[in-house]
């Protein structure tokens, strides 16, 4: 059970008290659910402002669910993938869809255009009020998908600092699988993703299933932050300890007041 949301006064408190240790908990918008739409082209090559129809259009229906709405895309030879959307469907608005929620196990739905985005919609409200899922089995695969904000276009330090932490973490978890083809680094995707906020926090990543956010990484973390997110049990339980607490961000599900309580209540123990 959560921590009693703390008032408006107690906020500011701990806004205050959090600002003094240089934390970066309590940046991440309150959302119940993350869609990304894949493309078939890394966020390094997005314009600043991406105005594909069907990413706006299915912004204005993911309000129901509280989810954000995001575009992301995931090397063609990752193990466990979403597939890219085909080359020859090059003229057309497509995705391949792939949402993560709090309380739900993933939910993928493939090639999602203008022309079926309702039947998708309809396939997202039947999960999203579907029956929860354990939260000890949000990721029945075992997969552990990393998205690090690519989206140089938008700012030139996501570009810069975004790039290198997913080109290290790529490299790390090549590694470690080349030491372990069939061990549990063979489940870890690296992706990337457009601009999700905090451009001052880069490089900014998003671990999912747990629906973690952390900021300020550097390629020199890439070993450390994967031991510790590897360390974690995939559990999306909203009170266990921030995962990389020097980076953590916040958390899917948790308001920015609960996200300072989380930051604060676990400091000590670290």
């Amino acid at each position: 059970m959560l921590m009693k949301v703390a008032s408006s006064q107690t906020f500011r408190k701990l806004s205050s008290l959090a600002a003094k240790t240089d934390c970066l908990a309590g940046t991440v918008p309150l959302h119940q659910a993350y869609i990304l739409l894949h493309s078939r082209h890394s966020p390094r090559t997005f314009p600043s402002r991406i105005t594909s129809p069907l990413l706006l259009a299915l912004r204005r229906h993911a309000l129901r669910w509280s989810a954000l709405v995001n575009v992301a895309w995931i090397p063609s030879n990752a193990v466990g993938n979403v597939p890219n959307p085909l080359e020859d469907l090059e003229d057309i608005d497509t995705y391949n869809l792939l949402a993560f929620s709090r309380d739900r196990a993933r939910l993928q739905i493939p090639s999602v255009t203008m022309d079926n985005l309702e039947d998708a919609c309809t396939q997202l409200n039947d999960h999203m009020n579907g029956p929860p899922a354990s939260m000890t089995n949000s990721s029945p695969d075992g997969l552990l998908s990393l998205y690090a904000c690519t989206h140089g276009a938008r700012d030139c330090r996501c570009g810069e600092w975004g790039s290198k932490v997913a080109d290290a973490l790529r490299e790390e978890v090549r590694k470690r699988k080349e030491m372990e083809p069939t061990g549990k680094y063979s489940r870890v995707v690296v992706g990337e993703v457009g601009h999700v906020g905090g451009h001052q926090h880069a490089a900014n990543m998003i671990v999912f299933p747990h629906g973690e956010w952390l900021g300020n990484l550097r390629p020199d973390d890439a070993p450390r932050v994967l031991d510790v997110i590897m360390g974690e049990s995939l559990s999306k339980d909203l009170v266990r300890t921030p995962l990389v607490h020097s980076h953590w961000r916040g958390r899917m599900g948790l308001t920015k007041d609960e996200q300072l309580q989380q930051y604060l209540f676990h400091r000590d123990s670290y």
